[in-house]
């Protein structure tokens, strides 16, 4: 990787940072508000939502700036590498305004699944299906309509992941900068400039988000910046899966402490009869707010697992075999339930959970 190639990205993460910022501090001014008229809401007073705004304009003046200035750029990306970040494109600015338009009009649960479903499975179809996964000397070969639905639920799931969790002020966008940061290592040990490129520009933009979000919730990211960082972090995971050989079990252990509250959430409900489409407020960081954790408190401590898991990841990266990262995402999974029962089964005991 020469050192044009890293300047040329440093120079457009800042450019995504300070056209986030600035966009963002105008949707202080104009966007739509969020009243704290649902249980699952924190804040108390009413807030400007839609950073996702920012966040989206940020990354497309990154990615703009670098297709046409960056000579470096041209001619490392291959076609397919530039087809594929158009795709992601084409995928993720829609969500960021279905998003948009929730956040202002509040759209029905059943029609956004809908809608989500339909755009993880076009994206997934366009932008390559995963279509094995390796553990060792054992190939799993999946057939086509198999891989299909397994890449589309990534996006899906990781895109909602990233939804659900939006309710700490900078802990679930904050979370996925540093995802961002470690997958673009990734990319960039297996010569993917694609996929730093996605995941940096994408990371940088939140940062100018974060400076306004973090930690006083000037203004909240709303489903716009979720879905749209959401989306970022799936289509970024495919990339650098098709562009460096990385295994398909490395990209949810990057983003592990969202995925493992929001599914095991979703389980928790699920075992208790209670409607999935409803807004609550049972994810763990919101036990840990109800128990008295502040935002601040709660925020930093998902930014270090998150560090952690990206360590875990890269890691689990460098093993040729693959085995690497099928314990790992294990240890994982058993170490998520081991903590999900504890702080649960305590919340129950005092009170602050409905059993």
């Amino acid at each position: 990787m020469s050192g044009g190639v890293l300047l040329d990205l440093a120079f457009v993460v800042a450019i995504a940072l300070v056209t986030s910022f600035v966009v963002c501090r105008a949707i202080i001014w104009i966007g739509p508000v969020d009243a704290p008229n649902e249980e699952r809401k924190q804040h108390r007073d009413p807030t400007p939502t839609s950073g996702g705004i920012g966040i989206g304009a940020g990354y497309a003046a990154a990615m703009v700036v670098l297709s046409l200035f960056s000579l470096e750029w041209r001619h490392i990306v291959s076609p397919q590498g530039v087809s594929m970040l158009w795709i992601s494109a084409l995928f993720a600015y829609p969500l960021l305004f279905v998003g948009f338009i929730d956040d202002a009009r509040h759209l029905s649960a059943p029609f956004k699944f809908a809608v989500y479903a339909a755009l993880s499975i076009a994206a997934a179809w366009l932008m390559g299906v995963v279509e094995d996964v390796r553990i060792g000397d054992i190939l799993i070969d999946l057939p086509f309509a198999v891989g299909l639905a397994g890449t589309a639920l990534w996006v899906f799931t990781l895109l909602n992941a990233v939804n659900f969790m939006d309710g700490a002020n900078g802990m679930a966008m904050g979370s996925v900068a540093v995802g961002l940061i470690s997958t673009a290592i990734i990319a960039l040990e297996g010569d993917s400039v694609g996929g730093a490129a996605i995941a940096l520009c994408g990371a940088g933009a939140i940062a100018g988000f974060l400076l306004w979000n973090f930690p006083k919730g000037r203004l909240f990211a709303g489903d716009s910046g979720a879905l749209f960082a959401g989306a970022l972090s799936a289509f970024a995971c495919l990339i650098v899966i098709a562009r460096t050989g990385m295994s398909p079990l490395v990209a949810p252990i990057l983003f592990f402490p969202l995925l493992a509250d929001a599914l095991m959430t979703l389980l928790y409900r699920a075992r208790r009869h209670r409607s999935l489409f409803v807004a609550h407020a049972e994810h763990i960081y919101q036990v840990a707010i109800l128990s008295g954790w502040s935002h601040a408190r709660i925020t930093v401590v998902y930014w270090l697992a998150m560090a952690a898991c990206g360590a875990i990841a890269l890691l689990a990266s460098r093993d040729p075999a693959h085995v690497a990262p099928a314990i790992a995402l294990a240890a994982l999974a058993g170490l998520a339930v081991a903590i999900d029962i504890t702080v649960r089964r305590g919340a129950e005991i005092r009170g602050i959970l409905k059993p």
